[in-house]
């Protein structure tokens, strides 16, 4: 018994271990007084890459802790109508990265997108 407790104890240290100094919290919001969006793709660096193939419903605010440098975000929507009132914030350790509310059309396409990459230097 006393086994498998130290190994379990031991365990969780190790994967508990994570250099905070590399902890960045990226933050995106979708507001406007469109009701919904067609579609929605989101990257928060190598944690997370979602499409939603569908429509999704406004407000948007999704959150989530990311570690590393170098990190890849993106945050894209598509509406049928370019003329809906759809802004895209993308937050990174409470500091406002970059906002768009202008479609772009692009093969039929209405979109907007906010992508690069994070590096803090």
């Amino acid at each position: 018994m006393f086994k498998y407790l130290s190994f379990i104890i031991i365990s969780v240290a190790i994967l508990s271990c994570t250099n905070l100094d590399d902890r960045h919290v990226f933050n995106y919001k979708i507001t406007g007084t469109a009701e919904k969006v067609s579609s929605m793709k989101v990257v928060m660096g190598p944690g997370i890459d979602y499409d939603s193939e569908g429509e999704i419903n406004l407000p948007v605010d999704i959150e989530h802790d990311v570690y590393g440098d170098d990190l890849n975000y993106l945050l894209e929507i598509s509406h049928l109508d370019v003329n809906a009132d759809v802004k895209l914030e993308v937050f990174i350790d409470d500091e406002l990265i970059e906002e768009k509310s202008q479609f772009t059309t692009i093969d039929g396409v209405n979109t907007i997108s906010i992508e690069g990459v994070f590096s803090e230097d």
